[in-house]
């Protein structure tokens, strides 16, 4: 077996590549042709043996589905749309935990020419009201424990005619609902894919909208090329025999197709749980399955650290880590290559981008606290926001993107001024501004520095949060940090810590005293923390990222 990794030569592939390298492995004549659906199930399916997914439910049960039975069911589900009236163009919502018939609703809308979209299940009916409201869909298809939710959600959503409920005993299924089941026993499992072209659009997800309101952002089916290079190159599919990649992200951001169909691409499999985190039943999960390739987020991979015991006796597959979401501390790093037997790869995407743009290859050194170099086919550089020109080496300033490349966003959902204000005119060219703060070194690796709204201005330096939260986590008694401005009589704007410590530490002022000088051995005057608070926790969102706006909105009072 070839265990050299796909992309060997960064530098020398970085130079020559070109997108048509991926579009001659799509089975239609993509870009012009290309169906999402088509390319991740419809042409694996002449071995019926080979599995898409293995799925575990909350209660521990188990279902093995083949690249056929998907296409069977997927077919059935586009032929249930089709009965509902349902066109090319319309918009269909899944508001369901991860579950296999999330899976069959993305595939049979895709192939129906419908546009498909996901919104956290974890929402309340305000949230889930605005998505459903700005977005328009026809469809929403839910289970039974989340219909109260959307029943109120409906309310505001006068577009959505038809409830489809995934319900295997009846029970939730409301007067007018379609039954899941019930009409997928009717339906007929003969349905020819619609041809659709690379810009029609395929995807609409939603951002966050933590600090502003969530914007809709859409995709084609030409994104599925682009989704398969990030997973060929970081995640290194393909010469490993067959790979089970598990993904634990919820099924309401864009990192469910992206973790899903990049892989199904390739005709690999995919693992799916429908359960909270548990440390020992997740280390018996990649005791049982031969996972290959684990995609988290930091705050996961620190709650495994944690009950590190449990991985003792596992019997692991490893191939590679992946980490999204936020920076992995390198102690993070190191600790997955010590007991999971692979390093923790940092990647970098946000839902404009449509996918892991900037990450840690195999074949290129690591560097704990850097995010990697960007995707082959990915022109990425550090700007400044308002010039749109390329900064020097290890200056912060935004990312920012450029190209022609096939996972780029086709725009905000119904907002085309939102769009254009999202670009920026540099003096060589247009780019796309990500609001994401970094510094690039000199031999070109990205430095996340966090969110440009973090900024933190201080006598007219701008400083990136993260380069102070290294270096207090740098600290051996600190388990986590967080920086934010905070008011300074002569600089406007000093520098506040939030610090998380272990569990054997005194929160006294001698410890700050400590923290203040291990950092000012690494920053500048300016960097180091006018004042640190010591903290239990700091607050999160949902998927495990730090809520600087609450923090910044307390140290500013």
């Amino acid at each position: 077996m070839d265990t050299s990794p796909n992309l060997a030569d960064y530098e020398g592939l970085s130079t020559v590549f070109e997108w048509d390298h991926i579009y001659t492995d799509a089975d239609w004549d993509a870009p012009d042709e290309v169906n999402v659906a088509h390319e991740v199930c419809e042409r694996h399916t002449s071995d019926r043996g080979t599995v898409a997914l293995f799925f575990i439910g909350a209660d521990g049960e188990r279902e093995r589905i083949t690249f056929w039975e998907l296409s069977q069911y997927s077919s059935r589900f586009a032929n249930i749309l089709a009965e509902l009236g349902l066109e090319r163009g319309d918009r269909v919502f899944a508001f369901m935990p991860r579950v296999p018939e999330q899976y069959t609703a993305m595939l049979g809308a895709l192939k129906s020419g419908c546009v498909f979209g996901g919104i956290d299940p974890q929402y309340g009916a305000d949230r889930v009201a605005y998505r459903l409201e700005d977005a328009g869909p026809n469809v929403v298809v839910t289970t039974p424990e989340h219909r109260e939710t959307l029943a109120t959600a409906l309310e505001d959503a006068p577009s959505v005619e038809h409830v489809v409920v995934v319900s295997d005993d009846g029970k939730g299924v409301r007067r007018g609902d379609v039954s899941y089941y019930e009409a997928m026993d009717n339906a007929s499992s003969a349905y020819e894919t619609v041809e659709t072209e690379g810009s029609d659009p395929a995807l609409l997800y939603y951002t966050s909208g933590t600090t502003d309101p969530a914007k809709g952002i859409v995709h084609g089916h030409r994104w599925i090329v682009g989704v398969a290079a990030a997973t060929l190159y970081a995640a290194d599919l393909l010469q490993h025999g067959t790979d089970i990649y598990w993904g634990t992200g919820e099924r309401g951001w864009l990192t469910a197709p992206v973790n899903a169909l990049g892989v199904w691409f390739w005709g690999h499999s995919l693992l799916a749980y429908d359960g909270a985190f548990d440390a020992e039943t997740w280390v018996s999960i990649l005791d049982e399955f031969p996972v290959t390739i684990l995609s988290s987020i930091p705050p996961i991979y620190r709650k495994l650290r944690d009950a590190e015991d449990a991985l003792a006796d596992a019997d692991l597959d490893l191939h590679r880590a992946l980490s999204t979401g936020e920076p992995l501390d390198p102690e993070l790093i190191e600790w997955g290559e010590e007991v999971l037997g692979v390093p923790i790869h940092e990647t970098y995407g946000q839902a404009e981008t449509g996918n892991m743009i900037i990450n840690d290859y195999p074949s290129i050194e690591t560097r704990p606290g850097s995010i990697g170099k960007p995707l082959p086919g990915v022109e990425a550089a550090v700007v400044d926001p308002d010039s749109g020109s390329r900064l020097e080496a290890d200056e912060t300033g935004v990312i920012a993107v450029r190209g022609d490349y096939p996972c780029f966003f086709l725009g905000y959902w119904d907002d085309p001024e939102r769009t254009a204000d999202a670009f920026v005119d540099g003096p060589d060219g247009e780019w796309y501004l990500t609001d994401d703060l970094a510094r690039r070194d000199e031999d070109g690796y990205v430095w996340y520095q966090g969110r440009a709204d973090d900024v933190i201005i201080s006598g007219g330096t701008r400083i990136g949060p993260r380069v102070v939260e290294d270096a207090l986590e740098d600290h051996e008694a600190v388990m986590e940090a967080a920086a934010v401005p905070t008011d300074h009589p002569d600089l406007e704007q000093a520098i506040k810590g939030y610090v998380v410590p272990t569990d054997d530490v005194e929160p006294g002022k001698p410890f700050v005293d400590d923290l203040r000088s291990h950092a000012s051995s690494s920053l500048s005057e300016r960097e180091v923390p006018a004042a640190i608070e010591i903290c239990d926790t700091l607050p999160q969102t949902a998927a495990g990222t730090v809520r600087r706006e609450e923090l910044r909105e307390s140290s500013l009072e």
